[in-house]
């Protein structure tokens, strides 16, 4: 189905612990709570999409362990296929996440089986990349694969959708084969090499991208909104007013919301509009993939926001506007 959006990445098992604060270097603090969840970037991602009624199949893979197996049949319960996710011998990943009162994250990823994805899995999937309509992409497997997977979705005309999480140094040629980047602000300080501090750093560094040769980056900066940038276009979507519980699957809400908005081809600035709502109902629940919205979860948060969506829209409408009056005086 043209429709399907494959997702190649992480699935990884949360370990994730509330406390007041954060501790610094060789403190020890007394924690709140304790919980594990289902997580990993390419997991959370397929999981965002498939809720949001997107056609989704996952490609990673997973230990053949209690952790693997819980996994394995929470992406299934999710309405995500899950064929080409395999058992190895090395330990399903993990992430250790420290959430503090704010909702504020740190995170360190093991990626134990995840690393174990090669090159050659991904040659044996040309004929799945190139049926797929949108291919998302983390950096949780190794960039190797991330960047041969690039090159073939590339050849097959494949809309991409990179987010360069965590951050690496990934060579512009690559770079300039991705439909669309998705970094927040530190990524994309990391890709750009520039202070990404205030929004106009930010668009300086994306500038400075789109000169080597970088077509649409998509910066997400959490209570500070989101922003489409290209050479010739800006569109700002507004976030919406929301009580923070934990940011930590924020990104990939908003990452999967807008994966399943444009595999419906729905207009650029509708798919951020439903991706922005979607990173906020997320940040209000804790855990990565028990945040993220349904589709019946997403409609009513707009029903019930729709003073905040119709400003919303005006504004992204009006960002629209203005971007197409600004290409057309070139």
């Amino acid at each position: 189905m043209k429709n399907k959006i494959l997702v190649i990445g992480s699935i990884n098992y949360d370990l994730v612990v509330y406390a007041q604060r954060h501790p610094i270097p060789g403190e020890t603090i007394l924690g709140n709570r304790f919980y594990t969840f289902p997580g990993g970037k390419g997991a959370n991602q397929a999981i965002a999409a498939a809720r949001l009624g997107g056609n989704v199949q996952m490609v990673g893979h997973i230990g053949n362990d209690a952790f693997g197996q819980e996994l394995l049949l929470n992406l299934k319960k999710n309405q995500v296929e899950t064929q080409l996710v395999r058992k190895v011998k090395e330990p399903t990943g993990t992430a250790l996440i420290t959430v503090d009162a704010a909702g504020e994250n740190t995170i360190i990823v093991v990626p134990g089986a995840n690393a174990t994805l090669k090159k050659a899995d991904i040659d044996e999937l040309k004929d799945t990349i190139r049926e797929a309509k949108i291919l998302l992409l983390q950096l949780e497997i190794p960039l190797e694969v991330v960047i041969h997977t690039i090159d073939i979705a590339h050849s097959f005309g494949t809309t991409i959708i990179l987010n360069p999480a965590p951050a690496a140094q990934i060579p512009i040629e690559t770079l300039r084969k991705v439909t669309f980047i998705i970094p927040n602000e530190c990524e994309l300080a990391f890709l750009s090499g520039k202070e990404t501090d205030t929004f106009a750093n930010c668009r300086q560094a994306a500038n400075y991208l789109f000169a080597l040769g970088c077509q649409q980056i998509i910066l997400t900066r959490g209570e500070h909104g989101a922003y489409y940038l290209s050479q010739d276009q800006q569109i700002f979507a507004p976030p919406f007013k929301v009580s923070v519980v934990d940011t930590t699957a924020a990104g990939d809400a908003f990452i999967g919301g807008l994966a399943a908005a444009l595999a419906e081809d729905l207009e650029l600035h509708t798919a951020l509009f439903r991706a922005s709502a979607a990173g906020a109902l997320a940040v209000t629940k804790a855990g990565a993939q028990t945040s993220l919205p349904d589709r019946i979860k997403l409609e009513t948060f707009l029903s019930k926001h729709q003073q905040e969506v119709k400003t919303t829209k005006n504004q992204l409408e009006s960002n629209q506007n203005y971007a197409e009056i600004k290409r057309s005086k070139k």
